[in-house]
């Protein structure tokens, strides 16, 4: 922070050290969420669900794609401190800062298994828009951390079962975006993931490819699990993430590149996250449930 008094520039005392910020609103999830209706490509809000502070306006999106039974404001329950909304396929549970997501896909496909790839599959995310953030050169680091614990895990492999096309991911997911409208590359992204529950692996592995599920086909930059923990979540116990993001972000940036990704623009002035989310995608039969909890994103910021 530069300050001009009569002619001379005065350096404020601060000028050179890094400032914190959180990007997140809304980390305990108190606020509640708005509930996207299940046509996926389309942002519809078909309803809310009610936090413990009623009369703040949600942050959060609750997203249900693909979902044969989807919310819209149902009644919550209490349960003991616990605020639960659920249906025949799925449930939110919200509780002193703990959220938790399940789902039950077998009637979401009425238990029969997808056929093809090209069939789609549920979701249930919470997804929070991130305004204002900094830029990954204005940034020296972004540290993500939460504490996740796997709390139900069924699958079920009936006849005609492929660990390709059925299974259940729970998954944190940002996007990194080119964010200035001068540049040529305004609006492209790339996908982001941190891989915290995989039914097919103890560790979910590095998989680094395009986005077949949907026509925009991003690059999906997604790690695998032990670069941001060497625990897993089969065991049931809490699991801890804390984890600085960007030299991850920019090993993103490089194999994109390197791809024939993002191809309009190599400054990192451009890119900034713009979305994040997190929660189940189930392209199998499976009951599953996972508890997020003290979750931040906190951007150290050059200058500030």
């Amino acid at each position: 922070m530069r300050i001009l008094l009569t002619g001379l520039l005065l350096l404020s005392p601060w000028l050179g050290h890094a400032a914190d910020r959180e990007l997140l609103s809304d980390t305990g999830f108190h606020r509640g969420f708005r509930v996207i209706a299940p046509s996926a490509g389309k942002r519809v809000v078909s309803g809310q669900l009610a936090g413990d502070d009623a009369s703040a306006k949600p942050v959060w999106d609750l997203d249900q794609w693909h979902s044969r039974f989807p919310f819209t404001s149902p009644p919550s329950l209490r349960v003991g401190a616990h605020l639960v909304y659920s249906n025949t396929a799925k449930w939110v549970v919200v509780n002193a800062g703990t959220l938790t997501l399940g789902v039950d896909s077998r009637p979401e496909y009425t238990n029969t298994l997808r056929r093809t790839p090209a069939d789609p599959w549920v979701h249930l995310l919470a997804e929070q828009a991130l305004e204002n953030g900094p830029s990954l050169r204005e940034m020296r680091t972004l540290q993500l951390r939460c504490t996740a614990r796997l709390t139900e895990a069924e699958t079920f492999r009936p006849v005609g079962y492929t660990a390709d096309l059925h299974a259940a991911q729970f998954q944190l997911v940002v996007t990194l975006a080119n964010t200035r409208r001068e540049s040529p590359g305004y609006g492209d992204f790339l996908w982001f993931v941190v891989p915290l529950y995989d039914d097919r692996h103890a560790q979910p592995p590095r998989y680094l490819n395009r986005d077949f599920a949907d026509a925009s086909a991003k690059f999906i930059f997604n790690p695998g699990t032990d670069a941001f923990t060497p625990q897993h979540l089969r065991d049931g116990q809490w699991v801890k993430i804390d984890r600085d993001l960007r030299p991850l972000l920019l090993e993103a940036l490089k194999e994109a590149w390197q791809r024939g990704y993002l191809r309009d623009s190599r400054d990192l002035a451009d890119y900034r996250l713009t979305t994040l989310n997190l929660g189940w995608e189930v392209p199998g039969l499976n009951r599953v449930a996972l508890a997020v909890r003290d979750l931040s994103l906190r951007a150290e910021v050059s200058g500030e």
